[in-house]
């Protein structure tokens, strides 16, 4: 999503500018196959859940996965189901009226924000379980694998309330916009569709609606340092890990933190940035830095114009739901194994995970990457 300020109308947010289909069919094209990309992507990635359920379930790193994906999917639902048909259809300039019934459109930003903040806050809970696996010590270990079996019902309860009550924090995000009375609108002079917020200029909405805003960065940097907490406690533990007693991570949990931490610095890095347009700031909270970057040395109408910026962006925009399902599937041994025996079934196909081993304590043998 995009986050716009002018300094008339204050905030608004959600650019998605027109263009003449004929004339821009190559990028109609790209546009498609991203989106294609990103169908197949999330598709695979709900099979692979879907036939390995039973095994991937025992690891509450894929259990905060598979919530994760939801998100992810979600997105995929409203630049699949609304960015790419408009662009496919507006071939009428004088059109007065948007090109979806106001209901849909009501519903898209609503599930656009349900997404976007889903994503951030369920990468959120990924990084406090491993950090929160870092810092056990060695005889928690011990004794969670001796009562594994007699406490599994009472820890996958734990995940199951966890998640529900991060699915209710992100629920209230949508809420909240509700309340600011914030909708997409069509807008035929600009020939773009865009949010306005009708009580964003009311004192304390107006916080508030900064706030929401600014709540993507805090997230996104709150996550990156946990990370950097994380980096910090492991090289702690290597001049100590041969002591009894001290914090211990087995060689998976290891795989999968690295897993963690690599997919959202990518998320990260298309995150946080702004780019300044003829008076008008633009928060892009989903938008490649890099290109972005490189944009701020252009004025629009030389090499860049407004449409083909906003275009940029909400290709990358759409590029996001494809991160970590890509990503995911692409690392993970475990997941690629069961994707493979499901095309492929009577294929041997020797695709390991990493080996469970340690110096003093052997992992359960249901830990997988």
């Amino acid at each position: 999503m995009v986050f716009i300020y002018t300094y008339d109308a204050g905030f608004v947010f959600g650019i998605i500018t027109a263009r003449d289909t004929s004339q821009n069919t190559s990028l109609l094209i790209l546009e498609s196959v991203f989106g294609l990309v990103v169908a197949i992507s999330n598709m695979l990635i709900i099979l692979t859940f879907f036939v390995g359920w039973k095994k991937l379930m025992k690891s509450n790193f894929y259990i905060i996965l598979v919530n994760l994906v939801a998100c992810t999917s979600l997105k995929a639902f409203v630049e699949l189901g609304f960015i790419v048909p408009y662009y496919v259809m507006q071939s009428n300039e004088l059109k007065q009226h948007g090109y979806f019934s106001g209901r849909y459109e009501y519903l898209v930003f609503n599930v656009s924000v349900f997404a976007d903040y889903g994503v951030l806050f369920f990468s959120m809970f990924i990084a406090i379980d491993r950090f929160i696996l870092v810092k056990r010590t060695s005889s928690d270990v011990i004794a969670s694998l001796f009562f594994q079996r007699l406490s599994q019902v009472l820890i996958r309860l734990k995940m199951i309330i966890c998640c529900c009550t991060v699915w209710l924090i992100t629920a209230v995000i949508p809420a909240l916009f509700f309340v600011l009375e914030c909708q997409y609108v069509y807008q035929q002079k600009l020939k773009l569709y865009r949010n306005t917020c009708n009580n964003a200029g009311i004192g304390i909405l107006w916080t508030l609606l900064n706030c929401l805003i600014y709540l993507t960065y805090a997230c996104a940097g709150i996550v990156l340092m946990i990370y950097l907490m994380i980096i910090q406690s492991l090289r702690r533990q290597r001049s100590v890990h041969s002591q009894p007693g001290k914090a211990y991570i087995s060689n998976v949990q290891m795989q999968l933190l690295k897993q963690s931490g690599l997919v959202f610095t990518l998320y990260a890095v298309n995150t946080l940035t702004f780019n300044r347009i003829r008076g008008t700031l633009i928060y892009a909270s989903q938008t490649s830095i890099f290109c972005v970057l490189a944009m701020t040395a252009v004025a629009p109408g030389k090499i860049f114009d407004h449409f083909l910026i906003a275009y940029i962006e909400n290709l990358l925009n759409l590029s996001i739901a494809a991160i970590y399902p890509i990503c995911f599937l692409a690392m993970s041994g475990e997941m690629k194994r069961i994707l493979i025996l499901k095309m492929i079934p009577r294929g041997s196909w020797a695709i390991s995970s990493v080996r469970h081993s340690s110096n003093n304590i052997r992992p359960a043998r249901n830990e997988i990457t």
